[in-house]
Formats: structure tokens, sequence, C-alpha cells
């Protein structure tokens, strides 16, 4: 996926980022965190009621680590494959879409702002970034998972060394 972006005339690739989309992703996260906290009861009531520990944590267990393991193989794939994905070039950046092919692309030279929402809950965080630029009207924008994510450092930084932002 590197040489496609690279191909981009954007200069080399500096950095690479997951993306998600709104829904899915906090949809997602949000599971995630209630099969957490499930399984957290499921502790506490096998405690109370010791005679059902063996087969009711062993079970609630299994269900946890497999969703996380699928996560955690989800993200391998779709780093390797470019799905969903941020790159910050030495001009520029590139999203790609969700099959990996590029969704759009704004050279540094061409931002003319950047806006920033954070959006963080109890079991969810995302930071949506919304580049303004001059030859479209119509806005790059993508979602950064995490309260803290790492793309939205590396982004702001790689804009200032650009000179695109203050």
């Amino acid at each position: 996926m590197r040489t496609r972006v690279s191909g981009l005339g954007l200069g080399a690739v500096r950095g690479d980022y997951p993306l998600m989309t709104p829904a899915v992703g906090s949809t997602l996260q949000v599971l995630r965190g209630f099969l957490l906290l499930l399984w957290i009861a499921m502790v506490f009531l096998t405690i109370f009621t010791p005679d059902q520990v063996g087969l009711n944590l062993l079970w609630t267990t299994l269900v946890v680590v497999a969703v996380y393991a699928v996560k955690f193989g989800w993200r391998l794939l779709t780093a390797r494959l470019g799905m969903n994905r941020c790159y910050l070039l030495t001009d520029g950046v590139a999203v790609t879409n969700r099959f990996g092919r590029i969704r759009d692309s704004v050279a540094w030279s061409d931002v003319t702002g950047v806006q920033q929402t954070a959006v963080v809950g109890l079991v969810s965080g995302a930071h949506r970034m919304e580049i303004s630029r001059n030859r479209s009207p119509k806005p790059l924008w993508f979602v950064a998972p995490g309260a803290k994510a790492p793309l939205v450092d590396a982004f702001l930084a790689e804009g200032r060394r650009a000179g695109a932002l203050p």
C-alpha cells in the first residue's frame, strides 16, 4: 500500500496510522466495553456463588479472550492491507477507505485550516480532524480512534514542520 500512496507525488511516507468509521468504530468499542463489564460482573457472581465457578468463569473468559484476539488480529490485517489508514507524507496527507484504496488526499500547500473535535466517553474516545483546503469546497476528514490518538500529535507536528499549520 505504501507504494500506491507514494505514487501520489506528495513525497515519502513519514507515518501511517489507523482510522475508524465513526458509527462502526464507536459501536464496537461500546460493545467491547460492555463485554468486559459483563465479564467483571460474572467474576463477582461466581465469588458469591462458588459452586458455579468452573463453567461460568471459563466460558465467559474464553469469549472475552476471543473477542480481544479478533480485535488485535483485525488491526494487524488492516495495517498490512492498508485499510482505513491515514498516511502522513512529506508534502501532504492521504486517507484510504475500507478497501485500501485512496479515498482522498491533500497537499500541505493547499491546507487552509484544521478543525479538531474530540469525543471522549466512558468506554470510547475519538478525534475527528477536518482539513480545509484551497482548491476544493469539500474538506478532507477522518476519525482517529482513542482518547489520546497518536495520529493527532503526529498530524499536528507534521503540519507545523511543513509550514501549513501555526
